[in-house]
């Protein structure tokens, strides 16, 4: 509740000394006198109302004079007081969901009397005492259900004990079909003595749903959030820090008393923490939690997560999915889990239940090509405290089992023959090579290598260049002689028009210093090349202490490519590791290109200016393809102490990383790129559209948008998501959106582009998977997580039937507020205004009337 009240003084700071105030007076007094002597002089030489009328002026003259000596101030005074303000966050997670059937007899019994099914204050008494007897042990059907001395007679008592126990089994099995959603609300708004209208009639009270995320709301609208959650609240997630960001965002209407938490206490974000608890400890806000549902595990049988592969497979790769299941109150058991996909029989597993938790292994089928869905479904079995937690569904995708493979050298140096080793020993990859200098004494027909390459007449026949087929084609130390410029001509058209991948790894007698062309001027990377060589001591020191090492940039370190362990920090230790280089190609990354790695010399420190000027691997959208840059040439030194481990998959994955680039849907100028095709709820889905230069050149100014449709929606249905791609700063030739907030299903995305024909209308589909949580994994109330909570910031916990203690730890004295103005009128400018005013009008009066 918020009050205001202003006043006004008007005070003097010359009266506040005796000796100024006698001394004014005096002043005042003396100029009092002359003015009366000067007006008695005058009344001889003007009228009696003229004189009259220059003594008013005089007066009020030195009336001001000596009200400026008084030094008065206007003082303005605003007090301003206001109550503390609540916060209620009601958890809307999934698990909230659950009605607790399986509770005990004692929270059964505690959660009646708090939504005032049960009590009052004649029988207030006897539910005390059934509560410690049951909270001692005592099974229902023993309590103590008549008083001493109610009943006399025997069978009477037997009667009354039998209604009662009825009663009370009656009231159970109502709650039974409560969730603690409606458990929350009924206790917020529909008992006798609601909680929210004791908290309003303290203060201002502020409502929020949440789950993953949070959503101011008010007592209007919780009933319809508690019905149905909205989708943008996550409800997949409970995260508890989310009523902390809540006190952040909310308004300033006072100081804030208290948060009052309705939650289970499932907390399975992991954000919780110190610096969460720190944060509402600043607040000087205590947290009330208020536990619902029941602390006993469930009888219940659920999928808890599914550990699969999260990338494409190659046709023959080995895959598996295994299912980790709670099994909580099935020990002895046997349970039938089933793999299930679409067009195929189902796949099924009979596992002994030993425990609360058990895991199943099914093998995958990675030979036919394409998408699959799967489900993992565990059979409902009677007694489920719920069923729809008993299966959940994942994708995989099978992708061609060959990476097709140009490799282009100048000679075979030991670059390209550790390379060529890394990919043809790889199963997956089919490699052609072209060395075009080659050892030849004459004993065989031709050499080991071919020596050229057959370039079709006309340099615009893509489809007959020797690029057409490769996904990827990687350029070594080749001289200007050996690829003529109509070979630039159609490796530039398989980059920027075919959407292929290239690869330059830069060499020390021919490429790229030795050309002079503006197509390897475009399709290089970088500027300002210059060569980073490593002489003297540093240059014969142990290999991890010599020359410079390749440090990768954050950007780099979420490529695929340069991920040599699955583990970020050990990946940085990979990196750390490697013994260092002594010759490279460095310059300045082009504006839209990506530094993945820069050179770094001992001693150095890393800035964004080094980055980009140091840069070792740059990655560059060119047209619909792209073009890396790897500025040294011996990688293979990675091998060092580590044999084929981290050579072999670094060039692995460039080959598998060109492959899929390649997979997108593609136009003649435009190519539409997912940058993931499954994602699960509450990622953001990138679309990205890729112009040739043509394109750009021939209408800079193109429009592109993605329709978003659902797969399950009707033919006259609108599309789900229309989406306007805006152009991308770094990336001069791309557009790009996100869709936010998709819910699970299947959608094709469709782009249009302003100015091209339908007949090249683009789509592809993206999948969006329920997110794999453990929400429905374990449906006990967390009592421990919410007490220490509570305990850390100073609050306490409550169970429903304590609620009517709460709304008294939040009272707090009313907060005041004092604003204060003060206003100097002895040197204000509308009072040196007046004082000048009334001398001029003075002296005009006695200049019209002849006085000196």
């Amino acid at each position: 509740m918020n009050a205001e009240s202003l006043t006004r003084r008007l005070v003097f700071q010359g009266g506040e000394s005796t000796w100024w105030l006698a001394l004014c007076v005096a002043a005042a007094l003396v100029a009092a006198g002359l003015i009366v002597t000067l007006m008695r002089y005058e009344r001889k030489l003007v009228p009696r109302t003229t004189g009259y009328v220059l003594l008013g002026l005089r007066l009020v003259v030195l009336a001001v004079l000596f009200f400026t000596l008084l030094q008065p101030e206007l003082i303005w005074t605003l007090d301003r007081s206001q109550t503390g303000r609540t916060l209620v966050a009601v958890d809307l997670s999934d698990s909230m969901s659950t009605a607790d059937n399986h509770a005990t007899p004692m929270e059964k019994l505690r959660w009646a009397r708090a939504l005032g099914m049960i009590g009052n204050e004649a029988n207030a008494r006897r539910l005390d005492r059934w509560a410690r007897e049951l909270e001692a042990g005592k099974p229902l059907a023993e309590l103590s259900w008549v008083d001493e001395g109610e009943a006399g007679d025997p069978e009477r008592r037997r009667v009354l004990a039998e209604t009662r126990r009825g009663n009370l089994e009656g009231i159970f099995a109502e709650l039974d079909r409560l969730s603690r959603r409606e458990i929350a609300h009924r206790l917020l708004t529909q008992t006798a003595a609601p909680l929210l209208g004791e908290l309003e009639a303290l203060g201002p009270v502020e409502i929020v749903a949440f789950a993953g995320r949070f959503e101011p709301t008010d007592g209007a609208r919780l009933g319809g959030f508690l019905t149905t959650p909205p989708e943008s609240l996550d409800a997949a997630v409970t995260d508890l820090s989310q009523p902390l960001a809540a006190t952040a965002a909310a308004s300033e209407q006072g100081p804030l008393m208290g948060v009052v938490l309705f939650s289970d206490g499932r907390d399975n974000a992991g954000k919780l923490g110190t610096l969460a608890v720190e944060r509402l400890k600043a607040l000087g806000a205590p947290l009330f939690p208020v536990l619902l549902g029941s602390e006993q595990p469930p009888k219940d049988l659920a999928v808890a997560s599914l550990d699969y592969p999260q990338k494409p497979l190659y046709k023959g790769d080995k895959a598996s999915v295994t299912a980790s299941l709670n099994t909580a109150g099935f020990e002895g058991e046997r349970i039938a889990v089933r793999l299930e996909t679409e067009g195929d029989e189902p796949e099924t597993r009979t596992i002994d239940v030993t425990g609360p938790q058990a895991t199943v292994r099914f093998e995958l089928d990675s030979e036919n090509l394409g998408r699959k869905e799967y489900t993992i479904r565990a059979d409902e079995r009677p007694g489920e405290t719920r069923d729809d937690n008993n299966q959940q569904s994942f994708a995989l995708n099978v992708i061609d089992d060959r990476v097709r493979v140009l490799l282009l050298e100048g000679e075979a140096r030991w670059e390209f023959r550790f390379i060529d080793n890394a990919l043809a020993r790889d199963e997956r990859v089919s490699v052609d090579r072209v060395v075009y200098q080659q050892p030849y004494i004459g004993f065989l027909r031709e050499s080991f290598f071919p020596t050229k390459l057959d370039l079709p007449d006309d340099p615009n026949d893509l489809a007959r260049s020797p690029f057409a087929e490769p996904d990827l084609v990687i350029v070594g130390d080749v001289a200007p002689h050996e690829l003529p410029e109509e070979g630039w001509k159609l490796l530039e058209q398989y980059v920027a028009d075919a959407g292929g991948t290239l690869v330059f790894v830069a060499g020390k007698r021919h490429f790229p210093l030795g050309y002079r062309s503006e197509i390897v001027d475009r399709l290089v990377p970088l500027v300002n090349l210059r060569p980073l060589e490593i002489t003297g001591r540093q240059a014969i020191a142990a290999p991890t202490e010599r020359g410079f090492r390749l440090a990768p940039t954050p950007d780099g370190l979420r490529q695929e490519m340069l991920q040599l362990d699955p583990d970020e920090e050990r990946n940085r230790d990979v990196w750390k590791g490697f013994p260092g280089h002594l010759w490279g190609l460095v310059g300045e990354a082009k504006r839209g290109a990506t530094v993945y790695a820069r050179a770094v010399q001992a001693g150095q420190r890393d800035s964004l200016d080094d980055e980009r000027r140091s840069a070792l691997i740059v990655h560059q959208q060119y047209g619909l393809g792209q073009v890396l840059w790897i500025g040294i040439d011996s990688t293979w030194r990675w091998r060092h102490r580590a044999g084929d481990e981290y050579h072999h998959r670094f060039w692995a994955q460039i080959g598998r990383w060109a492959a899929e680039s390649k997979a997108s849907a593609t136009s003649e100028n435009v190519r539409l790129v997912l940058a993931r095709t499954d994602i699960e709820e509450g990622q953001d889905a990138v679309i990205e559209a890729r112009f040739t230069r043509e394109l750009e050149r021939r209408n800079p100014r193109a429009k592109a948008k993605a329709v978003l449709r659902r797969t399950d929606a009707g033919p006259n249905d609108p599309p789900f998501q229309t989406l306007d791609l805006e152009p991308v700063p770094h990336k001069p030739l791309s557009r790009e959106a996100r869709a936010v907030a998709l819910a699970a299903g299947t959608y094709k995305v469709e782009l249009i582009v302003e100015g091209e024909r339908n007949g090249e209308a683009l789509s592809s589909f993206l999948y969006v998977h329920r997110r794999q949580t453990p929400e429905l994994s374990d449906l006990s109330a967390n009592r421990d997580l919410l007490m220490q909570f509570a305990e850390a910031t100073g609050g306490r916990l409550f169970y429903p039937d304590d609620l009517s203690r709460l709304p008294a730890l939040l009272r707090s004295p009313a907060l005041t507020t004092t604003l204060r103005e003060e206003t100097q009128l002895w040197d204000h400018w509308l009072l040196m205004l007046a004082f000048f005013a009334l001398l001029t009008t003075e002296w005009v009066v006695r200049k019209l009337n002849g006085l000196p």
